[in-house]
């Protein structure tokens, strides 16, 4: 809206001081009308009183006429004399006597009896008319009593005004008031403005400024802050993901490019040449698929665009897994062993420990023994978390060599595959994603052995497993 202030220190004044201006005038005016209402009372109380008095002797007013009492020597008692009041008998429509303060306007004469407030010539009376009886007996005589209203109605103004006076003197004291108070309150809000005014694109590090007060703030702070958490942890994963694809991929690129040229430059080949060269780029464009997908699974994990998490049966996942490994490596055998007890459940996402396991189980029949390697397979667990070994009869890692082949695109002193370097990567990032860890050692086989241990969340006691009693499965 056009009117509306656009800073919240405006909006919340002019909120405070409308609200001021609206609560004390509608309380003021009541008060008014409560005392005006109390001296209208008064007045027709008065009235019906003075009635008693001049009832009694109506035959001495009429005998009196048209008289103005005289201040203090009034035979009503004085209750005429001084008072803006007026006393008048009326019969067949016309005054024929009257006693009091003279008006100086004409008022009318009264048709009805009971209670009435006239208006003649912009001046209120208040009048109560009743039938009264004289000596002469006659008809249709009716006593009317008259209270100027002018007093009562100079009061109302004056109240009014007042009411006014301080309806608006508490609007600006209020609305000062809370002008210097928002300015307190709204000191943290400022702070985070000032602190997101700070933040320049590519500054990963900045943070707003921490707030412990109001309540309100500091949970507006510590969102933002965790916002800002997020934004940062993903755009750190882009840039990674940028720069490792960048540089891994430049390599197979390069040998797939120059295989086109030399087909382009050379289109008469031999066959078995041509072959080659076809071949070459079928196994770098392999790489460089597998190599994307490992990255963008990385990807994903590091900024932690993540799915909703749900429970995992771990060991029905692991005995499909292994199911699936002996099907891509026929040539070696997979031992596949689960403890027996309780099965535990993995609160977690099925997809990225699925993951895991087939690079477990691949890397166990890659970098084994060729060509008929044994790679051992055992799930065990505690209270707290589940451990899932796979050891194979291949070289190994030197134990120097080991903390390096977790990081990325770390490959072997002795590689016997094309593989991306970042198997163990994944793996490791699904177990800290899973509450766990990796762990690499020596194997019984004589190869490498790794431990992925992940949070257990809870121990059934397996009556409803569908995959059979856990324990030994060769394979």
């Amino acid at each position: 809206m056009r009117f509306v202030p656009r800073s919240l220190r405006s909006q919340i004044t002019a909120s405070v001081a409308l609200l001021v201006v609206v609560v004390t005038g509608m309380a003021g005016f009541i008060v008014v009308e409560r005392i005006d209402h109390r001296d209208r009372t008064d007045v027709d109380r008065q009235l019906v009183e003075r009635a008693d008095k001049v009832r009694e002797d109506a035959d001495k007013l009429i005998s009196t006429g048209d008289q103005a009492a005289t201040r203090g020597n009034d035979d009503y008692g004085g209750l005429l004399a001084g008072s803006q009041s007026l006393v008048r008998l009326v019969a067949d429509g016309k005054v024929i006597a009257q006693r009091g303060e003279q008006p100086t306007v004409d008022i009318p004469v009264p048709t009805s009896d009971g209670f009435s407030t006239i208006e003649a010539d912009g001046q209120s009376w208040r009048s109560l008319v009743e039938p009264v009886e004289t000596v002469d007996d006659a008809d249709g005589e009716r006593l009317q009593l008259l209270q100027d209203l002018s007093p009562i109605e100079q009061r109302l103004t004056d109240n009014t005004g007042v009411v006014a006076v301080v309806a608006i003197l508490a609007t600006v004291v209020a609305g000062g008031s809370v002008w210097l108070v928002t300015r307190f309150i709204l000191q943290p809000l400022e702070r985070l403005r000032r602190g997101a005014q700070r933040i320049r694109p590519g500054d990963v590090q900045q943070q707003l400024p921490t707030v412990s007060r109001p309540r309100e703030v500091a949970d507006l702070s510590s969102s933002l802050n965790g916002m800002l958490g997020q934004l940062q942890t993903s755009m750190h994963a882009t840039r990674r993901f940028t720069a490792d694809a960048g540089h891994e991929l430049r390599t197979p690129l390069t040998t797939i490019g120059m295989n086109l040229e030399v087909l382009r430059r050379y289109p008469d080949l031999p066959p078995a040449q041509r072959q080659e060269a076809l071949d070459a780029m079928a196994v770098e464009h392999h790489r460089i698929t597998t190599l994307l997908e490992g990255l963008q699974i990385l990807a994903r994990g590091d900024s932690r665009a993540l799915p909703a998490r749900t429970t995992v049966d771990l060991p029905a996942l692991l005995t499909e897994a292994v199911r699936a490994a002996r099907h891509r490596h026929p040539m070696t055998t997979y031992e596949l062993a689960v403890a027996s007890g309780g099965i535990p459940y993995v609160h977690g996402w099925p997809a990225g420990l699925r993951l895991a396991l087939d690079n477990l189980l691949t890397n166990a029949a890659l970098h084994g023994r060729r060509p008929h390697g044994h790679v051992e397979v055992s799930l065990t667990w505690d209270d707290s978390q589940v451990h899932l070994v796979v050891a194979d009869d291949g070289p190994g890692i030197p134990p120097d060599q080991r903390e390096a082949a977790m990081h990325r695109f770390t490959r072997g002193p002795r590689p016997q595959s094309q593989g991306s370097g970042l198997g163990l990567a994944l793996v490791q990032q699904q177990a800290e994603l899973h509450g766990g860890g990796v762990t690499l050692s020596d194997a019984p086989l004589g190869g490498l052995q790794v431990t992925l241990s992940v949070q257990v969340q809870e121990v059934s006691d397996g009556t409803d497993r569908d995959e059979g009693t856990p324990g030994h499965e060769p394979g």
